[in-house]
């Protein structure tokens, strides 16, 4: 008896456990592609492209410029469908597409998130 209660609890806290773990966020899955995103855009550009960006969107934060950020979101999402319909993307196609979605990951942040 009791190791069949044993085996209850200690399923209940493995379940428990791994559903927890297992459930991360969306914000956390945004910050996460951004970071992956970042990283490769400081490889296909130059660093300074990076900062740029950053600096660019720590404008928009500050100022909470919605209209802008709702925009750009529209923009870039045309942009990537564009890109993600072609079967077959160049190099060069494949850098914009990793900004495109750099910037998109962020606009989705500070929209959803960082300015609500």
């Amino acid at each position: 008896m009791k190791k069949i209660l044993l085996l209850i609890t200690s399923l209940l806290i493995s379940f428990s456990f791994s559903n927890s773990t297992n459930a991360i966020s969306l914000d956390h899955k945004l910050y996460r592609e951004v970071t992956i995103t970042n990283i490769q855009i400081e490889k296909d550009y130059w660093k300074e492209v990076k900062e740029k960006i950053v600096t660019i969107f720590k404008k928009y934060r500050y100022n909470k410029d919605i209209e802008t950020l709702n925009k750009l979101e529209v923009l870039l999402k045309e942009r990537i469908q564009d890109l993600n319909n072609k079967s077959v993307l160049s190099r060069t196609e494949r850098k914009t597409l990793n900004l495109y979605n750099n910037l998109y990951y962020r606009t989705i942040l500070l929209l959803n998130y960082n300015l609500k």
